[in-house]
């Protein structure tokens, strides 16, 4: 019997309640919105490096989340030791002059510029004005930088928080993004995969561009004032490093401030009037203005933050008065989303292309859609994917321990070292890229054979296809590019395609063991092939028969495809796009 649907009605009260409720916890818990944001920055930031370790190490995905944070705490306790001395110098030396700057305009007397009759004009008031604000505004936002890290450091239950939501995205983030795209209908998975790239990009680039802008323009700065003198040279670059987190008015008001202090204090050896000094400083400040957005900009940050200066401004008022300082460090990169979003938006109203396409489909292939991807080429795993494997290791221990069968039954104690003899061609394929790379390959020769029996791998001669297999190679030849990946030598792999009467030309690339000469890395050995095949990760399809075999395709992007077998169940496979429980089943998807 099916269910009831409900009736307008029914879904329009459901979706407002839905929504109230959503109100009152935001409400509720708003005291965790700034750390749950600060989470997920953690998370887009770590992404990269948690993926990059993977793919170099070949390590599960929490162990490689685990071992980025390692690094990631060392480096808080060793760069405080290494830095703070001459950062807490550079602040000191900001706050002095800053305060000397507040005083100075505070205490000027430069009398009136121009008087007629009872009505003159001077620069007192204004420099008095000007004074006050530096002091009420811009020394707050100065420290509100570093205070706001040194909060989250400091308060317990806040960085608990952080680092464990932390962990937990960057461990399950494929998972998460699986479950989003399998939640929307599938004519629009290939637009939300799209929107998620473009908005993947604006947020890399502002916040990788920002930071090296941050680095570059505070040693410039730190470089030209030091070289003509102005006082305070380190905390003066500070600041100015500091400001390039707000975007089109923080150039300003560093530029500003450094020339107004060298108005008042000149300069420590050019013996030049304040004025001229001044004019100077701002020069400088001016030239490398110019560098920054002409030449800098453009490069680390990009056309897809790039923002008119009246939008930016707006902005930053008002994320400075809604939300403080983290409203001010991110609203750039948010405009830019929501316009992004906003383009989509119309382009469809219009009924127009909502992307640049950069993908060119003949007539011929028609290429299929898994997890929001257009797939463009199959690259297979030999051993366990298109071959069977030899447990014959594994039933000789299983064999050997039959007296405890009461406890431990024969089929349980095969099943075991099957599976560990899969998880063993990980450590096994790592000790022969080792061993190539030093060049020991007499010794590998000849622990070839005992290597191959503990992961698995039957004997070169009696390499066998899997049953309808060459029949389904062929036939996705018609439409795909194909690519195999093995960890046997390439005189091997070629005499089984001879034997299998499979044509050369059947696989565009094929990387086998004597690629790993150059590389220990599986991620860098697929990452080879993809390249080779002229596309990018995004359009492969990795078929293989463990979650070892396919780690280096989550860490390059690739899309994902796990083959059970009696010895592996759906679960060994979570993080895959798809699980098969042949490979036949290509077909339907394909």
């Amino acid at each position: 019997m099916t269910s009831k649907r409900w009736s307008s009605t029914t879904k329009i009260i459901v979706t407002s309640l839905l929504a109230l409720l959503a109100v009152i916890l935001l409400i509720t818990f708003r005291a965790m919105i700034r750390p749950t944001i600060v989470a997920l920055l953690l998370t887009f930031i770590l992404h990269q490096p948690v993926n990059w370790v993977q793919g170099r190490t070949g390590w599960s995905r929490g162990a490689s989340v685990g071992g980025v944070y390692i690094f990631l705490i060392l480096l808080l306790i060793i760069t405080p030791v290494a830095f703070l001395p001459r950062l807490v110098e550079s602040l000191q030396s900001l706050s002095t002059a800053l305060a000397t700057l507040v005083n100075d305009l505070q205490t000027a007397a430069l009398g009136p510029i121009f008087q007629f009759g009872g009505f003159q004009i001077s620069l007192d008031s204004l420099f008095q004005q000007v004074g006050t604000l530096i002091q009420d505004v811009l020394s707050p936002a100065a420290v509100g930088a570093l205070g706001f890290a040194l909060t989250l450091t400091t308060t317990v239950l806040s960085t608990i928080y952080v680092l464990v939501l932390g962990f937990w995205l960057l461990k399950d983030i494929h998972l998460l993004q699986r479950a989003i795209l399998n939640s929307v209908p599938v004519d629009y998975r290939e637009d939300v995969r799209r929107l998620g790239q473009e908005l993947s990009l604006i947020w890399y680039a502002f916040l990788r561009g920002q930071f090296v802008l941050a680095l570059v323009v505070g040693a410039m700065t730190w470089i030209a004032m030091g070289i003509v003198g102005l006082p305070s040279a380190a905390g003066f670059a500070l600041l100015a490093a500091l400001m390039e987190f707000l975007p089109t008015v923080g150039p300003g008001i560093s530029g500003a401030i450094g020339t107004l202090f060298a108005l008042f204090q000149g300069s420590t050896w050019l013996p030049v009037n304040p004025l001229i000094f001044a004019l100077i400083v701002m020069g400088l400040y001016v030239v490398i203005t110019q560098i920054e957005s002409v030449y800098l900009i453009p490069r680390l940050v990009g056309r897809r933050v790039n923002l008119h200066p009246a939008v930016t401004f707006a902005g930053i008022i008002s994320a400075a008065l809604v939300f403080g300082f983290l409203g001010v460090l991110l609203i750039t990169p948010t405009i830019a989303s929501v316009r992004t979003l906003l383009a989509y938006i119309m382009r469809k109203l219009r009924d127009q292309e909502p992307f640049e396409s950069n993908f060119t489909q003949s007539d011929v292939r028609i290429p299929g859609l898994i997890a929001g991807h257009r797939i463009q080429a199959v690259i297979f795993d030999l051993d366990g994917v298109l071959t069977d494997l030899d447990f014959a290791l594994a039933d000789q221990l299983a064999a050997r321990l039959g007296w405890a069968d009461r406890i431990w039954p024969a089929e349980m104690r095969s099943r075991t070292f099957r599976r560990l003899l899969l998880k063993m061609e990980g450590p096994v394929n790592w000790w022969i890229g080792i061993l190539l790379w030093v060049q020991l390959h007499d010794d590998l020769e000849r622990m070839t054979g005992f290597l191959n029996r503990v992961r698995a791998f039957p004997p070169a001669e009696q390499l066998r296809m899997r049953p309808g297999t060459a029949e389904l190679l062929r036939e996705l030849s018609h439409t795909y590019q194909l690519g195999l990946l093995t960890a046997r030598p390439r005189a091997e792999v070629d005499c089984f395609l001879e034997k299998a009467e499979l044509p050369p030309a059947l696989f565009g690339v094929v990387t086998a063991q004597d690629d790993l000469r150059s590389s220990t890395s599986p991620s860098e050995s697929l990452s080879q092939s993809v390249k080779a095949l002229g596309l990018t990760p995004s359009e492969v399809l990795v078929v293989g028969d463990s979650e070892w075999k396919l780690r280096p395709a989550q860490a390059s992007g690739a899309v994902r495809c796990g083959l059970l077998s009696p010895q592996t169940a759906e679960i060994d496979f979570a993080g895959a796009d798809l699980v098969v429980n042949d490979l036949t089943d290509l077909r339907d998807w394909l």
